[in-house]
């Protein structure tokens, strides 16, 4: 299945993007071959199934603002009167997410290192400019966990930004249920990780990561993040801004109901969608789900990447 989307065109960005959100189901032989087909045909499979696990290659080009998420770069026309730059280029982001780092052994565990380092030759093959990796970057948030993911992702060839996720620092926190993201689980990634929130320029790119499951947590660190993204978000940039977190804000509508597992509550969120439009983000980067998403609000494009741990979803 392919999702298409794409965004109208203004004087200061444009975008359209293509995803790969699953493959037909080809399994492996025992031999570790694909079924059917010549050589040529089971190379070109196999490099489709890891791009399904990793998603997309996002082509930024870094003056212009415009942006394409496909392996080819698509020319875009501006309008009339935009900004001309003699000097854009394109600028390759792959999108990773949920790799679950873990010596856990329960249901298929021991597969995941396994997953990661295919995903990691398959985007070193596509030689981007930058590693985005959206969370859950351990199964549990051990501190032997972060270092078994650190050493591990070395390997990408390309510099990394990552984000927490919720099996990093504790699940969103919700009304009336117990349990969810902790101080002290905040503080343990930071100390392993680096700060669960930040702002990054990478090849002409602003790259803004935040930690989802502060959203409404009502911790110290949550009112640090917003008066963190009120500065940063204060104005649009000269340069093309993306914002990274796990949970994507929402699933099918901007003003969806909370109080599960998957988005972000409303009260945060409708003041994080506001802060996206001021600060004139264009694009927003997600996992968490386990399936690809894609939605358009207010000319902001959100895509949710698949998980790298548990391999290609199967058919529906």
């Amino acid at each position: 299945m392919k999702q298409t989307c794409t965004e109208a065109s203004n004087s200061t960005f444009s975008c359209s993007a293509r995803c790969e959100a699953g493959c037909p189901a080809v399994q492996p032989k025992s031999n570790g071959t694909l079924m059917h087909g010549t050589l040529m045909h089971r190379n070109l499979m196999h490099r489709k199934l890891m791009q399904a696990m990793w998603g997309c290659v996002l082509m930024v080009c870094s003056q212009s603002g415009a942006l394409n998420m496909a392996h080819a770069q698509q020319k875009t026309q501006p309008e009339m009167g935009a900004p001309q730059f003699a000097k854009a280029r394109p600028v390759h982001i792959a999108l990773v997410s949920d790799t679950h780092t873990t010596r856990g052994t329960n249901e298929d565990q021991a597969l995941y290192k396994g997953r990661l380092d295919q995903v990691i030759a398959s985007v070193n093959a596509a030689k981007p400019d930058l590693v985005l990796l959206a969370g859950d970057l351990t199964q549990d948030g051990k501190a032997q966990e972060y270092a078994d993911f650190r050493a591990q992702v070395a390997s990408f060839a390309a510099p990394m930004l990552w984000i927490a996720g919720n099996h990093d620092v504790g699940s969103k926190r919700i009304e009336g249920k117990e349990g969810g993201v902790t101080t002290e689980r905040v503080a343990r990634y930071e100390a392993a990780m680096g700060s669960s929130f930040f702002l990054d320029v990478r090849s002409g790119v602003r790259i803004v990561g935040l930690n989802a499951s502060l959203l409404g947590s009502g911790l110290p660190r949550e009112v640090e993040q917003w008066t963190f993204l009120e500065t940063v978000l204060d104005r649009p940039g000269a340069l093309p801004t993306l914002l990274l977190m796990h949970n994507p804000p929402f699933l099918k509508t901007p003003t969806e109901p909370g109080g599960d597992y998957w988005n972000i509550e409303p009260e945060p969120r409708a003041r994080l969608l506001k802060l996206l439009e001021r600060g004139g983000v264009r694009i927003v980067l997600s996992g968490h789900l386990h399936r690809s998403i894609v939605n358009r609000h207010n000319n902001i494009l959100f895509v949710t990447g698949i998980p790298v741990s548990f391999g290609l979803p199967r058919p529906i």
